[in-house]
């Protein structure tokens, strides 16, 4: 089971994003929908074929957003793996689309428009399988595999170390969380009291990957029992989430792998409509009515 099940993200302009993760990155746009919470909010869902869990990254569009502020708590970096002897295919595909990039250790680190960093990261690890392969012109041997890493910053790293280790018996080791043989999560210290401000590139939350309804309301309960801080357990159609914030006031999501994209839309044509799930279906009119206009 992959560890991250996707990061969520707010982006300005909506045209420049899909032109980034679909034409420069390759992926495929995989859900066209809203924000649930917002239903002014346009929500563009990117990954593999399928849409699989930890293959996804989303964004939130606000035409008008401004600059944002990471101050004292904030979480950055989408960190995606690479499959093996795939990373010179990558800088000459960056330089291609004159994206600048900086290069070490098998790495590439540049920035999406909305000055999001991104970092790739050449694994041992195979290529997609037939399946999940996107119809692009990036070679399927040459394809990203998914999230690989990002960082939560918090004003007290322990503070947080000690929730997961806690919550979820995951152990901080210099500053860094194993999540498997290849995915990670950082948590890095801050130095600013200021409060932080969401704008153009902040991350909304990460999510961590859960197997079904049963092990996410098992996790609920732990989470109430030893009093961390839950903001909402729920359904999103395609998959269940429940939100916690960790000590430093980022928010987690925790999100079932199913039942998945396919709910609203066929796999073959995922992305190609607006799409809603069944319990918002009967508010499509209001909905596309009221989406925020384009800057």
């Amino acid at each position: 089971m992959a560890a991250f099940h996707h990061i969520s993200l707010l982006t300005k302009d909506s045209r420049e994003n899909v032109r980034f993760y679909t034409d420069v990155l390759g992926m495929r746009f995989v859900k066209n929908t809203v924000n649930q919470e917002n239903h002014r909010m346009l929500h563009y869902y990117y990954g593999d074929y399928q849409g699989s869990p930890g293959s996804v990254v989303t964004f939130f569009v606000v035409p008008q957003l401004g600059h944002r502020y990471e101050n004292q708590q904030f979480i950055s970096t989408i960190g995606l793996k690479l499959p093996k002897n795939s990373l010179a295919y990558w800088q000459e595909r960056l330089e291609h689309y004159s994206v600048d990039y900086t290069v070490s250790e098998g790495q590439l680190r540049f920035l999406d428009p909305d000055q999001v960093e991104i970092l790739l990261t050449e694994t041992e690890l195979p290529p997609l399988t037939s399946e999940h392969q996107v119809t692009t012109d990036i070679p399927a041997e040459k394809q990203l595999l998914g999230l690989h890493s990002t960082q939560l910053h918090v004003s007290d790293p322990q503070a947080t170390s000690a929730f997961f280790e806690t919550f979820l018996s995951w152990t901080t080791v210099d500053q860094r969380i194993q999540l498997n043989a290849t995915d990670f999560l950082e948590i890095l210290p801050t130095d600013s009291d200021k409060t932080s401000h969401m704008g153009r590139g902040s991350a909304d939350h990460i999510a961590f990957a859960i197997a079904d309804d049963a092990a996410l309301y098992d996790l609920q309960q732990r989470a109430k029992k030893q009093g961390w801080m839950i903001e909402k357990l729920v359904s999103r159609g395609y998959f269940k989430s429940l939100y916690i914030r960790e000590p430093g006031g980022n928010r987690l999501e925790f999100a079932t792998l199913g039942p998945g994209f396919t709910i609203d839309e066929p796999l073959e044509q995922l992305g190609e409509h607006f799409a809603l799930p069944p319990f918002l279906a009967d508010q499509r009119a209001e909905i596309e009515a009221n989406i925020y206009p384009e800057a």
